[in-house]
């Protein structure tokens, strides 16, 4: 038999109503894998370890064969981009597995990544449909069902989805000139997606090399949360390195809302986003990216008048305010 490689699951958790249920089942799924070498540790989004270390103790009591393998550290920054960092740094694992405290993995999907991590030197990056537990799969999912609801609302969506979204909205793991990108592997056709090359993986659900990430020194903490993923995957393409996704790593995300859908951090996020790496290079390109900021700041707008809710239109603030953060 040959020597696995050990892994370490880096699961970056917040306080929140329903963190013990959701935490218990996303530990539950890990301790389900087929391939069994492997650690965890939690990284706790809060100033005190007290809450995280009573759900952990409870869980251990419940599954007395686990206790050795979680640990637990602790940051009470809400810039999760952060968080992201002090997980990888303080692992002692070549292979690290990162996947959200509300990800269920179906049992071989470690098995499954780690063929992947070992079979090429130059795959980096390995994930897989992380199929949305809610339907419409997210707002965009939800705004994309509306355009197609009828024929017109279809020719008035036309010019987006050709010029930003390139007619590739629903593939998986696309990033498009315009700076958009694909949403397909959240919906559950992505199970029947082959095996391909992508541009965009996810922090919710995928393997990773530590050394890649020591190469291009993790994450960039100018992000909030938005695009601090996406930002990584674009500077592990130009580092060389290949983003795998298979549709036999399968885990559903029973999502929930957090700092990430604060309408004035996605707005600063995206803003620092465009500023670092949206340069399109066609005529095509360029339509489509005017037309994706038009989208993204009119839906404040459109947002804010669904929802009565003013602090919505922030969103608007803070993307020209990221415009202007200085770069790295």
């Amino acid at each position: 038999m040959p020597v696995q490689d050990k892994y370490t699951f880096v699961i970056n958790t917040y306080p929140s109503d329903k963190r013990e249920k959701e935490l218990t089942r996303t530990l539950n799924s890990v301790f389900n894998q087929t391939y069994q070498d492997f650690e965890i540790l939690l990284v706790e989004n809060y100033k005190s370890q007290e809450k995280i270390k009573e759900i952990v103790e409870k869980y251990k009591n419940k599954n007395k064969n686990k206790e050795q393998k979680i640990k637990i550290t602790n940051d009470p920054k809400r810039k999760l981009s952060y968080m992201f960092d002090i997980g990888w740094r303080e692992v002692n694992t070549k292979l690290i597995a990162y996947i959200a405290d509300d990800v269920e993995l179906e049992p071989t999907w470690l098995e499954n990544v780690n063929k992947e991590l070992k079979s090429n030197k130059n795959i980096g990056v390995v994930t897989g449909p992380i199929l949305s537990a809610c339907f419409p799969a997210g707002e965009m999912h939800r705004l994309y069902l509306i355009s197609q609801k009828n024929l017109l609302f279809r020719i008035l969506a036309w010019p987006y989805l050709h010029f930003a979204m390139e007619g590739k909205v629903l593939l998986p793991g696309n990033l498009f000139e315009s700076g958009a990108y694909s949403l397909g592997a959240a919906i559950p056709e992505a199970r029947d997606f082959p095996r391909q090359e992508i541009d965009l993986a996810t922090t919710s659900s995928m393997g990773i090399r530590k050394s890649i990430l020591e190469e291009i020194n993790g994450f960039d903490q100018r992000f909030n949360f938005n695009h601090a993923d996406g930002d990584l995957f674009i500077r592990i393409k130009k580092a060389g390195y290949k983003i795998i996704f298979t549709p036999k790593a399968v885990s559903h995300h029973h999502m929930r809302l957090g700092p990430s859908r604060n309408a004035y951090i996605i707005g600063l996020d995206t803003g620092i986003y465009y500023k670092k790496h949206v340069r399109p290079k066609s005529i095509s390109g360029i339509i489509g990216a005017l037309l994706n900021i038009g989208f993204l700041n009119i839906y404040w707008i459109y947002n804010a008048v669904r929802t009565r809710k003013l602090d919505q239109l922030r969103g608007i603030y803070g993307f020209f305010k990221g415009l202007i953060v200085k770069s790295g």
